[in-house]
């Protein structure tokens, strides 16, 4: 049986909206967005109009039920392409769907099926209150009545906005904003999610609060999916199965965290245990370690080195009458992944 939601006085049923047989949620292929920078100078002195790529040719897909993370620096393109996807601007040519229904030519359909949270404080009446807000922007999703104003209640709980519901959004803090932002992105229970910095501006504890709900109760119990974008890569790296690296408009890196570690291969740290020893012992045989600790008759340390010279590593240590107990290699994290991602584009 599909599932049946409630929208306003309408029932949605995901046979209807084409959704129980899509396992891709989210398809773009070679989309491409160019700006044009208007200045005093362009308009009034006729100079040249600088042009700004934000997108050259950017293709991802995103399969149903994950945490998808689209990384990158400033300026990179990211919001560019969650505003296409939510069909906020046009690309200037490529293709791309959202549940199966065409970003161009079923934007309406599309519309219905994402929910978006980003950080423009601009999306908001300022002179409106929390509630005032969410009443109205539920009005344009059709839900009415009392579910509509349970619904609005619901999500002020879970935003933990209750006590300020009644306070005008211009007096919100930061983390207030961002929390409205997110109870709104979800007030037609949305089948994708598009998350632009979700946790910015937020404390820890509601940051933690947040993943928690989206990675439970969103994606591991309802099913839905999410885009999440993100500078912090820790989180990514927390939420994120899968992942895009952007850069200056184009994807230069998609897929899991081991994808990535093979596509950025390089020097990698390795923590060896070897028998007590003074740092000078190393030194003498042209090893130069770091993190050096003497810990219970054992000296630890640290190299970086390549995967395949460890083999040697280890062999000279011996050839040296220096017993090795273990070597393994630490983990890498995925800013250290990103960094040397972005560093090799450049």
């Amino acid at each position: 049986m599909s599932e049946v939601r409630e929208i306003g006085n309408i029932n949605v049923s995901a046979e209807n909206l084409n959704i129980t047989r899509v396992q891709v949620m989210i398809e773009l292929r070679d989309i491409k967005k160019t700006f044009v920078e208007r200045s005093l100078g362009s308009l009034m002195l006729r100079k040249k109009k600088k042009r700004i790529e934000a997108l050259n040719g950017v293709s991802l897909t995103i399969r149903s039920g994950e945490i998808f993370g689209l990384l990158g620096p400033n300026g990179a393109g990211k919001t560019t392409l969650i505003k296409i996807l939510a069909t906020l601007i046009l690309p200037d040519s490529g293709q791309g769907n959202v549940c199966g229904f065409d970003i161009l030519g079923q934007s309406k359909q599309v519309r219905r099926m994402i929910g978006l949270v980003n950080t423009s404080e601009r999306s908001f009446y300022w002179r409106l209150t929390g509630r005032q807000n969410l009443n109205f922007f539920a009005a344009l999703y059709d839900i009415g009545g009392r579910y509509g104003r349970n619904r609005v209640e619901e999500l002020l709980k879970f935003a933990g906005l209750k006590e300020s519901a009644d306070r005008p959004f211009m007096k919100y803090s930061s983390g207030q904003k961002q929390r409205l932002a997110v109870a709104r992105a979800l007030l037609a229970a949305p089948e994708v999610l598009l998350m632009d910095e979700p946790t910015n501006s937020l404390d820890p504890i509601a940051a933690s609060e947040i993943r928690q709900f989206v990675k439970d109760d969103l994606v591991a119990r309802r099913g839905r999916t999410v885009l999440w974008c993100t500078h912090n890569l820790k989180e990514a790296q927390e939420m994120c199965g899968r992942f895009s690296i952007i850069d200056h408009g184009n994807v230069i890196a998609s897929g899991t965290l081991l994808d990535l570690k093979t596509l950025s291969a390089g020097e990698s740290s390795y923590r060896l245990r070897v028998d007590s020893l003074p740092l000078e012992s190393l030194k003498k045989i042209q090893i130069h370690p770091s993190a050096v600790s003497h810990n219970n008759g054992f000296t630890d340390f640290e190299v970086r080195e390549r995967e395949e010279n460890i083999a040697s590593l280890v062999k000279h240590l011996t050839e040296n009458n220096i017993k090795v107990y273990s070597c393994y290699q630490k983990e890498i994290e995925l800013q250290e992944i990103f960094g040397r991602l972005i560093h090799r584009e450049h």
